[in-house]
């Protein structure tokens, strides 16, 4: 039996939940979005629909569609990244007021985001002839990459949490503080569920691992002194190196991930 029967169910929901989130400063205004913002916008739908066609297509043994939806999610994982780091870069040039308060700090748990997503994926790649892990790393791929949408939805839509102009703005941070608990808390229950069922926990405990990253650079390292040089100098970076950067490590990644298979059972007949 192939695990995670209902997990498209979960993917739809996440969807709709990121769509909510960045509707009001995103798709509302798509025609006045900067293109960066429809680089890592299309990408990151593109990644969650991905998530949810390879599950459903699985499930209903349509194997040559599942195949076919993992190359393409080969082929989007490098551009993904690359929409992220360059919002990340872009974040890090502005003037605003939301730099000052959260996208210095936000940048480092951006960058982490990076890394524990392309970790994951590539472990996802590596454990392909394992479905029990296969799909667990597939599905640890989106939780890293929750909190934005979790954050945002909070603020945008909890009272509370509502950040409607630049007074209200620091109330983003609890927004902020809630996605990381939520997060973590969603990473121990699958963790503790999956270890009273006998099943593998490494790949949320990847997650968590991701997560824990993200907390602590955003907290710490995002926050400190010496820290403020670095991001200035990311900030300075021409775009093109940014984006050679993340290109040709998340290529490579990828490409290893898939040239170096672990030997696993397949559950094709089950």
């Amino acid at each position: 039996m192939l695990p995670f029967p209902n997990a498209h169910r979960f993917v739809i929901f996440f969807l709709l939940l990121t769509f909510a989130a960045f509707l009001p400063r995103y798709f509302a205004v798509l025609s006045t979005a900067p293109w960066l913002h429809h680089l890592h916008g299309i990408t990151a739908t593109a990644r969650i629909v991905l998530v949810g066609t390879q599950s459903w297509t699985a499930h209903r043994r349509k194997w040559n569609a599942h195949v076919w939806s993992g190359m393409a999610s080969m082929a989007l994982v490098p551009l993904f990244t690359l929409g992220g780091l360059l919002v990340t870069q872009r974040t890090l040039q502005s003037e605003r007021l939301f730099r000052e308060l959260f996208g210095q700090a936000l940048s480092v748990a951006d960058i982490a985001l990076s890394v524990a997503f392309v970790a994951l994926y590539t472990m996802a790649l590596r454990h392909r002839r394992t479905p029990d892990l296969h799909a667990r790393y597939m599905l640890a791929t989106l939780i890293v990459l929750s909190g934005p949408a979790i954050s945002r939805f909070f603020a945008n839509y909890i009272p509370g949490f509502l950040v409607r102009s630049a007074e209200t703005l620091p109330k983003f941070g609890a927004a902020i503080d809630a996605s990381f608990i939520i997060a973590t808390a969603f990473c121990l229950f699958l963790i503790f569920k999956d270890r009273v069922n006998s099943k593998p926990i490494a790949p949320f405990i990847g997650a968590l691992a991701g997560t824990v990253a993200m907390i602590v650079g955003y907290y710490t390292v995002g926050r400190s002194d010496w820290y403020a040089g670095v991001a200035d100098w990311i900030a300075d970076l021409p775009m093109w190196q940014v984006a050679v950067f993340a290109l040709s490590t998340s290529t490579a990644a990828v490409a290893w991930g898939w040239r170096n298979p672990i030997k696993g059972s397949t559950a094709r007949n089950t």
